[in-house]
């Protein structure tokens, strides 16, 4: 069972996934372009690997900080490209709304909702569903299919928000898991509204 401690620890370890994810960020802008495939295939790899393969945990010591790592330096040519499309301004602004977002609904996950905890199965398929969608769509692109996964991976990260922060109220979690979780959670609900700003307003 969480202890009051525990709690405090989640939020350490969430800001210090924050620390290594812009760490890696900031090394994004030396990565050549023509290496960003392959940190893209890496990081996928060990998304897959965590998801299928028995006994191997992705908020391990070493795994975890590995993939902070390389989601940041994936993730500096999205926040460059949106910045010089779009200006800083909108960039923040929109940080702002997936901060406020995450905040919202773990809210509501943790004191509105009584114990979701089951959900889990159901989001892992759901999970599943985008990943291999996503997938698809990478070798035929079509354009209704990225709008839709753009918001069906949005609404998927507010619902797994919700679930983690009902699990922390039913103290079902360790510190450092749940840390990364949340950390993970609020960049993906950032990254797509980003990606639905961007094709809304690429649409115009």
């Amino acid at each position: 069972m969480a202890t009051r401690h525990d709690y405090g620890k989640v939020w350490l370890y969430f800001l210090y996934y924050w620390v290594i994810f812009g760490i890696g960020t900031y090394f994004g802008q030396y990565l050549p372009e023509e290496w960003r495939p392959t940190a893209s295939t890496i990081l996928f790899g060990l998304m897959m690997i965590s998801l299928f393969v028995r006994g191997f945990n992705r908020t391990g010591l070493i795994i975890s900080h590995l993939y902070a790592i390389l989601i940041g330096l994936v993730s500096y040519g999205l926040f460059e490209s949106f910045i010089a499309d779009f200006g800083s301004d909108i960039f923040y602004r929109i940080v702002l709304l997936g901060i406020l977002v995450f905040v919202f609904f773990g809210f509501i996950g943790y004191f509105l909702l009584k114990d979701i905890t089951h959900w889990g199965r159901y989001l892992f398929i759901a999970l599943l569903v985008v990943i291999f969608a996503s997938l698809l769509n990478f070798f035929i692109n079509l354009p209704f299919m990225t709008l839709a996964l753009t918001i069906g991976g949005l609404v998927l990260y507010i619902l797994f928000t919700m679930y983690d922060f009902n699990r922390m109220k039913n103290k079902r979690f360790s510190p450092r898991e749940m840390g990364f979780n949340l950390f993970i959670n609020l960049l993906i609900i950032i990254k797509r509204l980003l990606r639905l700003y961007r094709y809304i307003n690429n649409r115009r």
